[in-house]
């Protein structure tokens, strides 16, 4: 049974064999594409079937580590999106820096400081929460959380940028910008949001010595986390393909600037079969069998 065309999102790569197996089932039932395709598809009105991309978001060590053995062993094309900042820096995003924290203690202390009482239910709920904040506000919230509980900050979790120009360099990724500092972009000000879209697009042609075509929302939900506003300011740095993180398939009635992708992050080569198969079916299944989602919490 052939699977519509789908972009698959992945993030941290945990287990190499999990992925190989998953490259493995992707290039069995799809044809598997890189950007070129993409853009002949949305701006020459080219037309193709049974077609996957796969993207990477946020630019994790194990992109380098696990996924670019297997992407050249197996000759498939990818798109990686990173910030200029975090690969010239090694500053970890702040999702990352708390990821693995006591998330009870840390909803107590963020009540606290809010004057709020809230019960924990989950670790969803508190990234939920969080991401109805400005960046900066997020970033000092962590920093007092860790000066008041000693607690020291994380090794770098993204790759470096010799990292990123080998696999810039390979023929099989393309690199795309991610903002600079990974903000709900709907949270910030104008201001804000054209320095993080402009400038980590900007900075990643520099730092390349080319130009950047494409683009991920951090988050990535439409009018949750970006709309309009975002959408014309990459129109007026040139990028010409956006990624959302809206789980359907993509066609022609989408937005350049806003193609869905299906999110993986764990499950057998079955079960991944299973869920592209199911398609939005997935989705209402999902909520179903698993309340309490993240974007539950930041209503």
């Amino acid at each position: 049974m052939k699977i519509k065309n789908t972009i698959v999102n992945f993030h941290v790569i945990k287990n190499e064999g999990w992925m190989e197996s998953i490259l493995i089932m992707l290039k069995s039932n799809f044809q598997m594409i890189g950007t070129s395709k993409l853009l002949s598809y949305y701006y020459e009105f080219q037309s193709f079937e049974n077609s996957c991309h796969i993207t990477i978001d946020d630019g994790d060590q194990s992109v380098y580590t696990h996924l670019f053995p297997l992407i050249k062993k197996y000759q498939v094309p990818v798109s990686i999106y990173v910030s200029p900042h975090a690969i010239q820096t090694g500053q970890n995003f702040w999702f990352q820096e708390i990821k693995g924290y006591d998330y009870k203690q840390f909803l107590t202390y963020y009540m606290g400081l809010k004057s709020q009482k809230q019960t924990f239910i989950n670790e969803k709920q508190v990234s939920g929460i969080l991401k109805t904040l400005p960046v900066d506000e997020i970033n000092a919230i962590i920093a007092s959380y860790k000066k008041k509980f000693n607690i020291p900050d994380k090794k770098r979790l993204g790759m470096d940028l010799k990292q990123v120009q080998e696999l810039n360099k390979s023929g099989l990724v393309t690199i795309g910008a991610h903002t600079m500092h990974h903000p709900i972009l709907k949270n910030e000000t104008n201001e804000r949001v054209a320095w993080e879209i402009k400038d980590s697009v900007t900075q990643l042609s520099d730092l390349l010595n080319q130009e950047i075509c494409c683009f991920a929302y951090p988050n990535g939900i439409p009018q949750l986390d970006f709309g309009t506003r975002e959408i014309n300011l990459l129109k007026e740095v040139g990028i010409k393909l956006a990624f959302s993180t809206e789980s359907k398939n993509f066609d022609h009635s989408f937005d350049p600037l806003s193609i869905p992708r299906r999110g993986v992050t764990k499950g057998s080569k079955h079960f991944v079969h299973a869920k592209l198969l199911l398609g939005d079916y997935w989705e209402i299944l999902k909520n179903v069998l698993k309340p309490n989602q993240e974007k539950d919490f930041r209503k």
